[in-house]
């Protein structure tokens, strides 16, 4: 995992937990997390008894070292917008799960998109992918392919139209949303149920950092 583990939508936590469930298919499984330390996490490793499979390996300039190296890459992530790590590991022909990120243009290509976040249902995914060697190069090829296109001057395009939309207040999200494939409507009630469950979650996060930045604001003035 990459990315800022104190940050609570990034939510490493499921990452971690989903290992608990991993080490018991295979025991030599090792997690790096590219991310400054975070207590919170660090004081589940140890609850969980993972500190011999799970190492923070701090901030890092340059992480492609940990990326050649690596079978898989998790981003249980509750929110993202470019979500450059997931194209820093499909450059690196990564696998990558991710949860109910759909709606991401990154989203296609090598990835394997969760609608339920459970730690079990990530392990059971990573498990898959690790165990079958077939399956995970399959994966890493199709990622590094639906990255060919996708140079700097093509990256910096989709933020300057991403950012134009915003301001245009166009629904970016409906727009892309639009260029989904058709899916049964079993399919797309699933789907639709497990994102109500993510944005509430979203919801009350984005509410409780809300109240303690004005919490904050009036402790600091008062």
């Amino acid at each position: 995992m990459v990315g800022r583990a104190r940050d609570r939508l990034k939510r490493f936590d499921l990452g971690v937990r989903s290992m608990k469930s991993i080490i018991e298919e295979i025991p030599n499984c090792i997690m790096n997390i590219i991310s400054l330390p975070s207590q919170k996490l660090e004081k589940l490793i140890n609850t969980l008894e993972l500190d011999k499979n799970i190492k923070f390996i701090g901030f890092l300039k340059d992480p492609s070292t940990f990326y050649k190296n690596s079978s898989l890459h998790i981003m249980p992530s509750l929110t993202e917008s470019y979500a450059m790590v997931l194209a820093e590991a499909k450059v690196f022909g990564i696998p990558s799960i991710i949860c109910g990120l759909d709606y991401l243009s990154l989203a296609k290509g090598g990835t394997v998109i969760l609608y339920d976040d459970e730690p079990e249902v990530i392990a059971k995914e990573a498990i898959k992918i690790l165990k079958n060697n077939t399956y995970r190069q399959k994966l890493g090829k199709e990622a590094r392919e639906s990255m060919k296109i996708k140079k700097n001057k093509f990256i910096v395009k989709k933020w300057i139209n991403l950012l134009l939309s915003v301001n245009n207040g166009e629904e970016y999200y409906n727009k892309l949303a639009k260029n989904t494939e058709k899916i049964s409507k079993e399919e797309y009630d699933i789907i639709l149920k497990n994102q109500l469950n993510l944005l509430k979650k979203r919801r009350q996060i984005f509410r409780a950092k809300s109240l303690q930045r004005l919490n904050s604001l009036l402790l600091h003035n008062f």
